[in-house]
């Protein structure tokens, strides 16, 4: 099974989230184009998060918001085939483990803090107001919200060809 690891939180702020309707609806075409099964990463305090891109999808995710320790959330997410977030520390991890990724940045700056991975991919708009590096957005957020889900999964889909054609090089090159 294919398995698309999502964490839509941000413990920094909510200037940092990307919408929630936007991360279901990649959850639910990665279900039914990849057959992907997608679990649903983040704290305690995200649950309501994880709730509600549950409930926006036509697809049941499995949503592990807040029922894992930070362990079992590396474990599991070192088993991701692919995995789409926000700015966060689990990106890092994802990015540590080389588990391909899309990053969703607006107000902090993606040269900084970016994916640290050569199998992670940043989505950003550049906005005279951006990075604010703000926790809230004083202004329409528009760092974020114009960013369509189209163009996350087209750098997802994007992504998953390149990282696949390496992996059939590598076991092309392997065989006796």
């Amino acid at each position: 099974n294919f398995i698309l690891g999502f964490n839509p939180g941000a413990t920094y702020g909510s200037a940092k989230r990307w919408p929630e309707a936007r991360f279901a609806a990649i959850g639910d075409w990665a279900a039914e184009r990849w057959n992907a099964k997608v679990l649903l990463f983040g704290s305690s305090k995200e649950r309501e998060i994880g709730l509600r891109i549950a409930q926006g999808m036509h697809h049941t995710p499995i949503n592990l918001c807040g029922r894992t320790t930070l362990g079992q959330a590396m474990a599991l997410i070192k088993r991701c085939n692919f995995f789409l977030t926000n700015d966060s520390g689990l990106m890092h991890i994802a990015a540590a483990f080389h588990v391909p990724l899309v990053a969703i940045f607006g107000p902090t700056n993606h040269a900084a803090t970016g994916p640290m991975s050569k199998n992670a991919v940043i989505v950003r708009h550049a906005f005279e107001c951006s990075p604010c590096m703000k926790e809230t957005c004083p202004l329409d957020h528009r760092c974020m919200l114009s960013i369509e889900p189209e163009e996350v999964w087209q750098e997802m889909v994007r992504l998953k060809r390149i990282v696949n054609r390496k992996n059939y090089s590598a076991t092309k090159t392997q065989r006796p």
